[in-house]
């Protein structure tokens, strides 16, 4: 849907809050996966993921206020030689897991949680300023 009109603004809020919970579910997930050693149905332990942000454009090329957000794979791993492991490799003792540092993605979780309130409080801006705008014509 383009945004243009009374309400291109409150559309383009509206593409921001889907982006910005879109990356605070993808860095929850990739919290509840750090330290994940079991294999998936690739042979790989779960991959860490980002989401990744970019302008959409209208059918004449120019920005149109909405953000598409892409799940992107981040398929790095660490490894140790851990050979009791229940998920080590069984020739070389080798464990793999997702290299998922705890403390980006919660930093990640904070600055998006920051960018939805900041997203939804402009939303609401907008709203108060088309019902005070509605309102001028009612002063009799």
């Amino acid at each position: 849907m383009p945004v243009n009109g009374l309400f291109g603004g409150v559309d383009a809020s509206a593409s921001a809050l889907g982006a910005e919970a879109l990356r605070m579910n993808v860095a929850s997930e990739n919290l509840a996966h750090a330290g994940d050693t079991r294999h998936l149905a690739n042979g790989l332990p779960y991959a860490r993921q980002r989401v990744s942000f970019s302008a959409l454009l209208d059918h004449q090329g120019k920005v149109n206020g909405q953000v598409d957000a892409r799940i992107v794979a981040m398929p790095q791993y660490t490894q140790r030689h851990e050979p009791g492991h229940p998920d080590a490799d069984p020739q070389t003792g080798i464990v793999t897991e997702p290299d998922i540092n705890p403390i980006l993605e919660l930093t990640d979780l904070l600055v998006a949680s920051k960018a939805y309130e900041a997203n939804a409080n402009a939303a609401k801006g907008l709203f108060h300023m088309h019902e005070a705008a509605l309102r001028l014509g009612d002063a009799s």
